[in-house]
């Protein structure tokens, strides 16, 4: 898979959206249900910065490289700079990554037996 960086602030930061990123989201923002992460849209704005935050720091721990301070703290140091363009850029990335496209197993031709003509 190929992995998905965001130059924020002048920083490059790698993006993962997996489990224990949604899971670090769901534990930030009190949530315990898995409904709102199957419907971006679902996903109120003032969240957004945790999402993102989670996803990044998941990215960078699989990167060999620690964000300090947690979610809650890197979430308001990441609301202090993110600019639109990079809430776009990430929900491209996060959406890319949550609905992966497999590849389609082509369904198998059936042999057509040709009946006589009475």
């Amino acid at each position: 898979m190929k992995k998905d960086y965001i130059e924020i602030a002048g920083k490059k930061y790698r993006v993962e959206v997996n489990w224990n990123a949604l899971v670090t989201f769901l534990s930030a923002v009190g949530r315990d249900t898995l409904d709102e992460l199957s419907r971006i849209e679902t996903i109120r704005p003032s969240e957004l910065t945790a999402l993102m935050a989670a996803c990044i720091i998941e990215g960078e721990r699989l990167d060999g490289r620690k964000v300090e301070g947690g979610i809650l703290n890197f979430s308001l140091d990441l609301g202090s700079v993110v600019t639109p363009e990079d809430v776009k850029e990430f929900m491209d990335i996060y959406v890319r990554q949550s609905n992966p496209h497999r590849p389609v197993d082509e369904p198998k031709k059936e042999e057509r037996v040709e009946q006589p003509a009475p």
